[in-house]
């Protein structure tokens, strides 16, 4: 059973990678994506392996956070575009070509350096239009009306601006769940849907899981994809999720309502440190905890130094300073037999390994490391002794 689920788990992600390349682009840390800035840096053996970065959901440290008071502040304005667009605009109030706004755009965010250039115009027109994808569109023949097309420049300066394009959109997808998206909270990336799949296997390795409550807690739950996708999987699983800030909190109860998954979903804005208690025990602690080290938080692009709260990214010196408070408090939180999910560095596994072997007492037992499709080692599972 278990070769059985993992040979689906990989026709799945090859099936992604190869027929999703323009979401992946815009969405994901691949190093083939083009599509560097909405990432954070990890690291390979102590070299930057950057697209330029990774990302991650949205729980928000304490420590270093007068980092994060910077978003909104380095965004380069879009005056230089003004008067250029004042002469396409002057006969805005005639319908236009999408193809020709699309090879516009393309060609102004290529002269402006913003990464991806033709999947963002291609994104923006389509979003303006109502579809998902701009390939579901006929470009030869569809014009944008004139209030089309002033939506269409609009949200383009926004991406000039290096603003994300998922908050841009305004949503954006998360396994087979859509999820409304808003700064600062940050943007689940592939990487954290490959956390959930390999959660998903291991659970349904279980055969008896389907006749068993289970009881999630979600460390930093930022838009909810986590706790939601869990949710949405198993429909006898009931979710704890906590988070500092409360844009994230209010985030995640709103795209619970928009998915009726609200009933299910427990979430609670609080600091989770060695002193958390919930009055329960739960199955499965999960977690994409801050785990960008701080000599790497310089190294930081546009788009997050612009828009996301730094907060959520910074672990520390190492990277490890909430890894390691999930670890201590999760033993007493788990219940007998009970498992903690981490999307990590590729540094921390062997950091991880070390500090287990550093506290028997916590009686976890690091039992899987995983690799992301880039071969990098960044899901851990640790498993409490019964």
């Amino acid at each position: 059973m278990r070769q059985l689920l993992q040979r689906a788990l990989q026709s799945r992600t090859f099936y992604w990678n190869r027929l999703s390349n323009l979401r992946t682009c815009t969405q994901g840390v691949r190093l083939y994506s083009k599509l560097d800035q909405f990432c954070y840096p990890v690291s390979l053996k102590g070299q930057h392996c950057l697209n330029k970065g990774d990302f991650r959901s949205g729980y928000f440290q304490s420590v270093n956070c007068s980092l994060s008071r910077s978003y909104y502040t380095n965004v380069t304005t879009s005056q230089d575009l003004k008067s250029e667009n004042e002469e396409v605009l002057k006969d805005a109030s005639e319908d236009c070509p999408v193809l020709e706004a699309v090879s516009y755009w393309t060609r102004e965010f290529e002269k402006a350096g913003v990464p991806e250039p033709d999947a963002s115009a291609e994104y923006v027109a389509a979003h303006v239009l109502g579809y998902k994808s701009f390939s579901l569109i006929s470009p030869l023949v569809r014009n944008l009306t004139a209030e089309e097309r002033t939506k269409v420049w609009k949200l383009c300066e926004k991406r000039m601006n290096r603003m994300p394009i998922q908050y841009i959109l305004g949503e954006w997808d998360f396994r087979d769940l859509n999820l409304v998206m808003r700064p600062p909270v940050f943007i689940p990336r592939p990487e954290t849907e490959e956390l959930v799949e390999h959660l998903w296997l291991y659970l349904q390795e279980d055969l008896t899981r389907e006749e068993e409550d289970l009881d999630v807690l979600e460390v930093g739950c930022g838009s909810g994809a986590i706790s939601l996708s869990l949710l949405q999987e198993f429909p006898q699983a009931s979710c704890t999720a906590v988070d500092v800030t409360k844009e994230a909190v209010e985030l995640t109860q709103h795209n619970a309502e928009r998915l009726g998954l609200g009933d299910r979903l427990d979430v609670k804005q609080m600091q989770f440190n060695t002193s958390a208690d919930f009055g329960t025990k739960f199955d499965v602690i999960v977690s994409n905890p801050p785990y960008i080290w701080t000599q790497d938080m310089e190294t930081l692009e546009q788009e997050i130094v612009g828009y996301e709260n730094h907060c959520a990214l910074h672990g520390g010196t190492d990277g490890m300073g909430l890894i390691r408070d999930i670890i201590h408090t999760g033993h007493r939180l788990l219940k007998p037999g009970g498992s903690i999910w981490l999307e990590v560095d590729p540094r921390h596994p062997d950091m991880i390994q070390t500090y287990l072997n550093n506290h028997v007492q916590y009686q976890l037992q690091l039992t899987g490391v995983y690799q992301d499709f880039n071969n990098r080692p960044r899901f851990c599972c640790l498993e409490l002794r019964e």
